[in-house]
């Protein structure tokens, strides 16, 4: 059994040891560590959106949101690939370390192949995304800095997922104390010394956080060393992670979709502004949601029995309730939590945010249903989902953005997640019926 903080270490007996080896331990540290995380992040948010403005503020969101779609296209589904392997590979009494090695060989690959479609895309990005504003506000320079900022984000990523397979929740929690803290230090400095610039702060940051990882990077738990990945190897991570990948671009698309289109149909920049503001307060509610799933996923990686799989997700009925209860103040305090914020010129970014929480509420629902899925290997499945996630969002965009501006691309995203957060649950219950024959 492994210690929710540390490594592997002895079975706990009292009720404190047992608390804090289960995954309520593992959930309320890494919780309790992100919810100090999140309030540098919220105040470094804060900070951003008063320095650069209502019209300006939406090209730094632009910019972040180039960075975190690159990123994503398939570097978590490495990391997800690299937590179930090592977990399986640990229950089966195999060697973990030819896994990390793959799938840092895997990242190094993927870098390179951002860094070359940054060379070739940043051009075309700034006509298709700028273009309905008849000019470039966003350098060329920049879009390539958010490209470059993607790579190096693989591998704050890996640094993280390795004390996540190991379930050493409290270091991984370190880590993002320290990125967010040394995030906020540098956009403050930035921001208090008037070099403010959309391009300058955007460039802080997203380098902190990196300069964090790369400081822990020579005590990370779990290295892969040198040698030969062995064919098999390559041909399992494959096999898993190829429909993983597919769900991770979906995933990063759908999440990021709202924006591109609202910025190509010509939304007046203010209102921009006004959504990509409650966008970035949304991501502070999808803390819970992401913490949920990076806790469970080694746990449900370790699952096999149909009755533990059952057991796993019964388990979570009271906690789902009690986080859908602790959105409920944010939806009521929206208006007002914008406001303090960002300042009284953001004038829609609470009902906005509002809205935008709904959806998030359901993805919480679902956090265990997916964790689950990915546990039995089912990334065929997650992939379908998040491709009906894309798909919806884009569909719904299309038709709701050029009418209805924001707030009809804000209700676009409520339904659209609100329906795949249960679809997701749903599934995974029919899957681990499904065990029963096996």
């Amino acid at each position: 059994m492994t210690d929710a903080g540390g490594g592997a270490g002895p079975a706990p007996h009292s009720f404190v040891a047992r608390l804090r080896a289960s995954w309520v331990g593992a959930f309320t540290s890494v919780f309790v560590a992100r919810g100090v995380a999140s309030v540098a992040t919220f105040l470094t948010i804060a900070l951003l959106g008063r320095t650069l403005g209502r019209a300006h503020y939406g090209d730094l969101v632009v910019l972040l949101t180039i960075m975190k779609v690159a990123s994503e296209l398939a570097g978590p589904a490495l990391d997800t690939a690299l937590v179930r392997s090592v977990g399986a590979a640990e229950t089966a009494g195999g060697a973990a370390p030819v896994y990390v090695r793959a799938v840092f060989r895997a990242k190094l690959a993927l870098a390179a192949a951002l860094l070359v479609a940054g060379a070739v895309l940043v051009w075309p990005i700034q006509q298709v995304v700028f273009l309905s504003e008849g000019g470039a506000p966003v350098s060329l320079y920049a879009l390539g800095l958010a490209f470059i900022g993607a790579a190096l984000t693989l591998f704050y990523a890996f640094v993280q997922t390795c004390y996540q397979a190991r379930q050493q929740f409290g270091a991984y929690a370190r880590i993002e104390v320290a990125g967010a803290a040394a995030r906020l230090a540098a956009v403050a400095a930035l921001a208090f010394s008037g070099h403010g610039t959309v391009t300058a702060l955007f460039t802080a940051y997203a380098a902190a956080p990196i300069a964090v990882a790369a400081a822990a990077w020579r005590i990370a738990p779990v290295h892969g060393g040198r040698g030969p990945v062995p064919p098999e190897v390559w041909s399992e991570l494959w096999h898993f992670t190829k429909w993983v990948a597919a769900a991770c671009a979906f995933t990063s698309l759908a999440q990021r979709l709202d924006v591109f289109l609202i910025k190509a149909f010509g939304v007046p920049a203010e209102s921009v502004g006004d959504y990509c503001a409650a966008v970035q307060l949304a991501l502070l509610g999808d803390l819970a949601i992401i913490t949920l799933f990076n806790v469970l996923l080694p746990r449900a990686s370790r699952l096999r029995e149909r009755g533990e799989l059952l057991a796993f997700l019964r388990g979570f009925g009271l906690p789902t309730l009690a986080g859908f209860a602790g959105l409920v103040p944010l939806l009521v305090w929206s208006g007002p939590i914008a406001e303090w914020t960002f300042g009284e010129a953001y004038v829609d970014t609470g009902a906005l945010f509002a809205l935008l929480l709904v959806g998030t509420a359901f993805a919480l629902g679902s956090a265990p249903a997916g964790a689950t899925l990915y546990g039995l290997g089912k990334s065929r499945t997650i992939a379908g989902l998040e491709c009906a996630k894309m798909v919806g969002v884009l569909a719904g965009g299309l038709l709701m953005a050029p009418a209805y501006g924001v707030f009809g691309m804000a209700w676009v995203v409520a339904a659209v997640k609100g329906s795949v957060g249960i679809l997701t649950y749903g599934l995974a219950v029919w899957h681990v019926l499904r065990r029963r024959a096996a």
